[in-house]
């Protein structure tokens, strides 16, 4: 083949392509990752040069309260940024790059009309409080008297009514029962129960007086304000043994009443209207 100027200048241009493709090459992609061409049978380099910033922001930061979601989310949000919320676990989610509203999505570059990555999101599971979790793992589980007495003990800060000090003389009389043998419950005109223990046949019953219902003041979340709770206590005899424990009553309301309080608080101090669901 001869070769003239024709050749020429098509070999330059083949030359002049393949060089271009020699040396690392910004992506397209908004992910911003630089590459290069390889051809086949030879060694890859990796690239470590990167940009001094990435071109979009990603990931998922874990916040442990409100106030500390509450402030990340106002640092970060933008027009499309989104909130949502579900109960069972409790969680509240925020992702910052949510898909954009259709009418804003016309008039900006968006080719896909409102599509966006979601895939910058602040995440705050809220955590039950250490009280939520103690009674609401012992509720309607029968227990030795021993068993409740010690359970009374160890929280009596979170039962307001009956008082500290009627309570705290059930869980020590409970306790001195523990070698005795259970004879018999009545129950009283006021509601309560009397159970009465022998120590031997001989011997003078020891009565003990337990209220129908006790009422708690517990935090549902940690750090959160104290609910009332009320706990039905309940009783079963059988072959001479006393099984005894509590009902919490509607626990599912207090649940649901205390992370309202925290749905409400993000709304009002993010100016965001929360979602009930979740994003996939």
């Amino acid at each position: 083949m001869p070769f003239d100027n024709e050749n020429v200048h098509n070999a330059a241009a083949i030359l002049a392509a393949g060089t271009s493709l020699a040396g690392p090459q910004k992506s397209p992609l908004n992910d911003g990752v630089p590459f290069v061409v390889v051809p086949e049978g030879y060694k890859v380099e990796h690239l470590f040069e990167r940009d001094e910033s990435p071109a979009r922001a990603t990931g998922v930061v874990k916040l442990r309260d409100a106030n500390s979601f509450i402030t990340y989310f106002n640092r970060q949000k933008r027009t499309e940024s989104l909130i949502y919320a579900s109960l069972d676990p409790a969680k509240i989610l925020g992702v910052i790059d949510d898909h954009l509203a259709y009418d804003d999505a016309l008039s900006g570059d968006h080719s896909a009309k409102g599509a966006n990555w979601r895939a910058y999101r602040v995440e705050f599971a809220v955590p039950a409080s250490r009280e939520w979790k103690t009674w609401t793992g012992k509720d309607r589980q029968p227990m030795t008297q021993l068993e409740l007495a010690e359970l009374i003990e160890d929280n009596l800060p979170d039962i307001v009514s009956p008082d500290g000090s009627t309570m705290l003389s059930v869980a020590l009389n409970f306790e001195a029962s523990k070698e005795g043998n259970f004879v018999s419950a009545t129950r009283l005109q006021d509601g309560s129960t009397n159970f009465v223990w022998k120590e031997d046949v001989n011997a003078t019953g020891n009565k003990i007086a337990m209220p129908s219902q006790i009422t708690l003041s517990i935090p549902v979340f940690e750090n959160g304000a104290p609910y009332s709770v009320d706990a039905r206590i309940k009783y079963r005899v059988q072959n001479g043994t006393l099984k005894i424990w509590y009902e919490l009553v509607r626990p599912h309301k207090v649940l649901e009443a205390a992370f309202r309080a925290i749905w409400s608080q993000i709304e009002d101090q993010t100016a965001t209207k929360i979602l009930l669901g979740s994003p996939e």
